[in-house]
């Protein structure tokens, strides 16, 4: 009797655990895909990208624990946060990322919209983050768990969405494609960067954590707001062309 009263509390304890980690990046994921409205993508493409992006902690982990010493080694403190962030986690992290995006999806009929570009690197950053979630979690603790669900995962999401506002933006304008992806990549290896380096300068620099992430989520809402009207007005302009085309007698 003791025995199974001891497995239920250990598996009540994976549990809440399990919940606290996915929570923040799957409520995400959905808050995003349902901004989503005009011409919503289809959830299994949402969903496949969801789970590379999870796949991505391989490499990015094998790439950093091989580099990590080599940046780590300089004497100063703040040097060292600066190498780690900007040059070592931020663009590696990042990069694995868009390739999901670029390589799974960004080629597709689906991706068809400004919006779609912040709704797929959003799912491919938060399968990042998620993963990256549940490693923190249950080796600091549900208050890492907590402190992460509004710090870390919405970083996370808000990188991606920056990045995808840009790749949305490439994939309508072939012409400006390449510096428009360029740009995507840029700002969200800088906001990523900038963050991670508050966090590990682990000085009075932290507390600018907060600011940030406040920063980007104003960000994030007025491009959204951007896509969405991108999106409302090429809606409408489709069916526009639909609605003549039925009318139209030389079609007919």
């Amino acid at each position: 009797m003791l025995t199974i009263i001891v497995f239920l509390l250990i598996l009540a304890v994976f549990l809440i655990l399990l919940l606290i980690a996915l929570s923040p990046g799957v409520f995400l994921v959905w808050y995003f895909q349902h901004r989503d409205k005009y011409q919503p993508e289809p959830k299994k493409l949402i969903i496949r990208v969801y789970l590379l992006g999870a796949l991505m902690v391989i490499p990015a982990f094998i790439v950093e624990t091989i580099l990590e010493p080599i940046f780590a080694a300089t004497p100063h403190k703040i040097l060292n946060a600066f190498l780690l962030s900007f040059i070592l986690i931020a663009p590696t992290e990042e990069l694995l990322k868009y390739i999901v995006v670029r390589k799974w999806v960004y080629n597709k009929t689906e991706f068809d919209e400004v919006m779609d570009g912040i709704v797929y690197c959003v799912a491919s950053s938060l399968g990042f983050a998620t993963v990256e979630n549940i490693l923190y979690v249950f080796n600091y603790g549900i208050g890492t768990g907590i402190l992460r669900a509004f710090l870390s995962v919405p970083g996370h999401a808000f990188f991606g969405a920056l990045m995808g506002y840009y790749l949305g933006r490439a994939k309508l304008n072939p012409p400006q494609e390449g510096r428009l992806i360029f740009l995507g990549i840029w700002w969200a290896i800088l906001a990523h960067g900038f963050f991670d380096f508050l966090l590990l300068t682990r000085t009075v620099l932290v507390v600018l954590v907060v600011g940030f992430i406040i920063f980007l989520g104003f960000l994030t809402k007025r491009n959204l707001k951007r896509a969405e009207l991108l999106s409302k007005t090429q809606s409408e302009a489709c069916r526009s062309e639909t609605n003549l085309s039925s009318t139209d007698p030389e079609q007919k």
